[in-house]
């Protein structure tokens, strides 16, 4: 019994002796929603983070999200976030941070230790959105979108699948952009927002080496890349058909391509296949022959894409993945890796497309 005792003793004295585990109340946390990332002009402090932090509200209605907007130039993106916590007096939370803002002076010079330092921080989910902000990422945080119902939400619901679905929106997340930056044969891409007033406009896609941005594609070739990469049907093709303008909303598409190599060079043969309806077109194409005006579809289809393929070949970039095919292809050494790096430059994009028109729409 004595012993009993005794061993009851000790434990209370040990217990009383031991640390909390340091957990904090929801209460007592600020979750961060967003985060931007800028580069400045000064030498010393060369970073700018911005912090959208969440305040919580009992209403969930259009225009009731509450959030704070913390930011701070410091030396290192890790000091800075630490630095940040005096500003505030709650611990602050990556756990929700779902949208992850480059700014377009950080990717136009080099972007590698943000990414390092996203990928190392154990409390940013590897789900999480990276995007371009276009002038900076401080301008697309500073954004309210007067329809938001929660912080951060209208940024949540454009890179997701429950909101819009636009063919210039594509998303990039922060595992497939590590992935992206360390297999060599695939290059990076990430969508450029852009601050229009309160609200934000997304309609433009960036290709980046494994150092920083190197392209910027239109509007046009941003949909035709979205098609091409992720056969994204939700879009339309536009063709002219004798001196009038006709667009066609999509409602299938396959694309498959080949590398061969021909004299020392390489050919990229690629295959798309076209399903659509006439959605803007002149009246009276009903009784019209339909394989004119496809035709016309097909060809100027294959001819804008070999335009754009070529001017990504240009900058030197692979965000499709030629490259990992090629070393898919043939044996995996570096002599393989090598004669990639020298066939890229050079390689000759052939498309053949062929458009299918299911229907006219609902005037014949």
């Amino acid at each position: 019994m004595r012993r009993f005792c005794t061993a009851c003793v000790a434990f209370i004295m040990l217990s009383l002796l031991m640390q909390g585990c340091g957990f904090k109340d929801i209460d007592k946390r600020f979750f961060v929603v967003a985060a931007g990332i800028d580069r400045t002009s000064n030498a010393d402090k060369p970073y700018r983070i911005t912090l959208r932090l969440a305040i919580p509200s009992p209403k969930a209605e259009p225009g009731a999200s509450k959030s704070q907007l913390e930011s701070i130039d410091t030396a290192t993106i890790a000091e800075g976030v630490r630095l940040l916590k005096g500003h505030v007096d709650k611990e602050i939370d990556f756990g929700h941070c779902k949208v992850i803002v480059l700014g377009e002076s950080l990717v136009q010079s080099d972007y590698v230790e943000a990414l390092t330092w996203m990928i190392r921080r154990r409390d940013i989910q590897s789900i999480a959105t990276v995007a371009v902000g276009k002038p900076s990422a401080e301008d697309v945080m500073n954004a309210n979108p007067p329809s938001e119902r929660y912080p951060g939400n209208s940024l949540f619901l454009s890179f997701g699948t429950e909101g819009t679905d636009s063919p210039f929106t594509l998303q990039m997340f922060l595992f497939d952009l590590e992935r992206r930056y360390t297999e060599r044969g695939l290059d990076p891409f990430l969508p450029v927002i852009k601050r229009d007033h309160m609200t934000y406009m997304i309609s433009k896609v960036a290709f980046l080496d494994k150092q920083k941005v190197k392209l910027t594609l239109s509007n046009e070739e941003t949909q035709m890349y979205n098609q091409l990469s992720t056969q994204f049907k939700k879009s339309s093709i536009m063709a002219t058909y004798k001196g009038k303008p006709i667009v066609a909303l999509l409602t299938g598409i396959h694309r498959s391509y080949r590398i061969i190599e021909q004299n020392g060079q390489a050919v990229i043969r690629m295959k798309v296949r076209l399903r659509c309806i006439l959605e803007q077109a002149p009246r009276g194409l009903y009784n019209s022959d339909w394989r004119q005006i496809e035709k016309a579809f097909s060809d100027q289809y294959s001819t804008k894409a070999e335009t754009m393929l070529d001017k990504i070949r240009n900058t030197g970039v692979d965000p499709f993945g030629f490259g990992l095919r090629y070393r898919a292809m043939h044996r995996g050494s570096d002599a393989t890796w090598n004669r990639w790096v020298k066939l890229y430059p050079n390689a000759k994009f052939e498309v053949r497309t062929s458009v299918k028109i299911d229907g006219t729409g609902l005037i014949k």
